[in-house]
């Protein structure tokens, strides 16, 4: 039975805090047990079973579509749902159908892992900040937030330019800001972005307006991967300039987000928090990301910087883990001496010297994942597994 766009439109106007949820928090994609703790906390629905008829109302005229969770090639107890076109073009304000790209079925868990990452943040750590200021939770109060903390958690890969325009902008940090490295880095990744924009044109021509032809630059984890792959092909960067060329988009695409960025009368206090998403990330990697990170701000920002990390990982296992790795001894090899932790020494190769680590702190957390989302003890193995794959 086909459903008019008449009735899609009152069904999306009805429930449009939903769809705004899922948009705006979820990149288009969320699970219902998540979702439904912003209907509580919201305020939005006075129990479950209303809080579901509103979502099968939505997903019964073609607006959200129902969907298991797999995690790890398996099938949880949990389901997540995905906004269809209509309920992405009710949102964006589009004419028809034919100007907004559908979410596809993911073939992989990235998009929804990341989902579930962000909204345990903004479920657990930004919503709370909202009561205890005693202010009435609602979507715009949470965005509102997390403009005011010069946040990147909203922010999907490949936005790097769009924030380092609004930090450029931000009136608090004016008399911090170094504008000649900034302006130069966004000279920089604009021109990446029109060297992309040209690829993808001339890969549609090729293929005679019939797609975006073999010439398009595939769904690249950053604009960065770009850079690297067109400057450095045939070679491996040195440190330097991997340090040099790290941009936003570089954090972006380690699923590394800006917190919240601080002035006090010390100077700037940056607080990052790092998902790592598959329990598949070492201290090496770690340690490069934090050293390319501290370079970063060190170079944007006047003065005294401070940077806080918080490495998010699935489990209490998973955090267990890392943080053992970060601490263990490093042993110099030709002197069998111990030098400090390891993850001391990796910042050190990466040009982070002992008084620089003094201005980084990094601490190991988890959001009990396993447990909340991938079935507890049946996943936790599967988890396990995939990390030696």
């Amino acid at each position: 039975m086909t459903i008019s766009n008449v009735k899609k439109q009152t069904v999306c106007e009805k429930n449009r805090t939903y769809l705004e949820i899922i948009y705006t928090f979820g990149n288009k994609v969320m699970l219902i047990k998540q979702l439904y703790r912003y209907a509580q906390l919201l305020s939005i629905a006075q129990s479950f079973s209303t809080f579901y008829n509103s979502i099968m109302e939505l997903v019964n005229n073609d607006i959200l579509r129902k969907e298991s969770f797999n995690a790890f090639g398996k099938k949880t107890q949990l389901q997540m749902l995905v906004l269809r076109k209509y309920g992405i073009r009710f949102l964006e304000g589009k004419p028809d159908s034919y100007n907004v790209a559908s979410v596809k079925k993911a073939l992989g868990n990235e998009r929804i892992l990341v989902s579930i990452f962000k909204n345990q943040y903004l479920l657990n750590k930004v919503i709370p900040r909202l009561q205890r200021q005693g202010k009435r939770v609602t979507l715009e109060a949470i965005i509102k937030l997390l403009e005011h903390d010069l946040s990147t958690v909203l922010y999907q890969k490949n936005q790097g330019l769009a924030f380092l325009l609004k930090m450029q902008n931000e009136a608090m940090l004016q008399k911090r800001l170094n504008m000649l490295p900034i302006k130069q880095d966004i000279d920089k990744m604009n021109g990446i972005k029109q060297r992309i924009k040209a690829g993808l044109m001339k890969g549609s021509k090729s293929s005679k307006g019939k797609g975006r032809g073999r010439l398009r630059v595939t769904e690249m984890s950053s604009v960065m991967h770009y850079v690297e792959s067109s400057s450095a092909r045939n070679r491996e960067m040195s440190k330097e300039e991997k340090i040099n060329k790290y941009t936003f988009d570089t954090m972006l695409a380690f699923n590394a987000h800006i917190a919240q960025i601080k002035i006090s009368e010390g100077g700037v206090k940056i607080t990052v928090i790092i998902f790592d998403l598959f329990n598949r990330s070492n201290i090496y990697s770690i340690a490069t990301h934090i050293a390319c990170m501290h370079h970063l701000f060190t170079r944007y920002f006047k003065g005294r910087s401070e940077l806080k990390i918080g490495i998010v990982s699935i489990d209490e296992f998973a955090s267990t883990n890392l943080k053992k790795q970060a601490e263990s001894m490093a042993i110099n090899f030709i002197s069998k001496e111990r030098t400090g932790t390891r993850l001391s020494h990796l910042l050190e190769n990466w040009k982070v010297d002992r008084m620089m680590q003094e201005q980084i702190e990094v601490h190991f957390v988890d959001y009990d994942i396993t447990n909340q989302f991938l079935d507890g003890i049946k996943h936790a193995n599967l988890v396990r597994i995939s990390e030696l794959n």
